[in-house]
């Protein structure tokens, strides 16, 4: 159980990667972020990302019996109660694709996939919480769920993470209260190839020198530099393994 000030919110991000070292090479060319490496016994070695000397997320060898499973971003949102999270999850046709586990000195927690496949992670922390404050360039900054069914999958997290919908900047939102201030994540209808999915984004200073500099590493840009008005502007790159993370900047 976890009775958090930050339920609800993304509180981490995660490189789920087959090559742990090209996924810390390719970040720190794009983001400038640097890495402490932490041993985790049988679970081998996390590395944390460090935006300045901030903590804001992690990378982790997929093990070889994952081999199929293609590197990607996962995103933690703050739950009170993993396994409550689970069983919504089940009952409103989700499952959970890893998990419910135990880390020491870190919570419980396990993946979340809705009906349309698009997933994240749900956790229930422990011990001391790092202060959630506004994102600069360098850290995680917002959410965007691509789904096939917009109301289903608005009953889906709603139930599953505690959110509330609204619309804010004018488009569909999940949030933990009112204000814009207290949203987290748009909702957008999967339109293409695209299969549903849960998509992070980093502030970057400027768009176009981040996608330049992503491209020269190795990468592609997915989605050029778009417009939100009196928000921002946003791009989709992809890192040299496929892997999909969303630029963010602001107004």
């Amino acid at each position: 159980m976890s009775d958090s000030k930050y339920l609800g919110r993304f509180i981490w991000r995660e490189s789920m990667s087959q090559n742990a070292g090209k996924t810390k090479a390719f970040y720190a060319g794009l983001f400038g972020w640097t890495y402490e490496d932490k041993d985790m016994g049988p679970m081998g070695t996390y590395t944390i990302i460090k935006a300045g000397e901030k903590r804001i997320g992690g990378v982790m060898q997929l093990p070889p019996d994952k081999a199929q499973v293609p590197t990607h971003w996962a995103s933690y949102v703050n739950v009170a109660d993993v396994d409550a999270s689970i069983a919504l999850a089940t009952k409103l046709g989700g499952k959970s694709h890893w998990g419910p586990m135990d880390v020491p000195n870190t919570g419980r927690m396990a993946g979340v996939m809705s009906f349309d496949g698009a997933s994240l992670a749900v956790i229930a922390p422990m011990g001391d919480e790092m202060p959630m404050t506004r994102p600069v360039a360098g850290e995680f900054c917002w959410e965007t769920l691509t789904t096939s069914d917009m109301d289903r999958s608005k009953t889906f997290w709603t139930s599953v993470a505690g959110w509330k919908t609204s619309s804010g900047a004018g488009m569909p939102t999940f949030g933990v209260g009112e204000g814009m201030e207290n949203q987290i994540a748009d909702i957008q209808t999967a339109k293409g190839p695209v299969p549903p999915n849960w998509l992070t984004f980093v502030v970057v200073a400027k768009i176009e020198p981040a996608c330049e500099t992503a491209a020269k590493l190795g990468g592609k840009v997915m989605m050029p530099a778009m417009a939100i008005p009196s928000i921002g502007r946003i791009a989709v790159v992809l890192d040299d393994q496929g892997s999909a993370i969303g630029l963010f900047e602001t107004a």
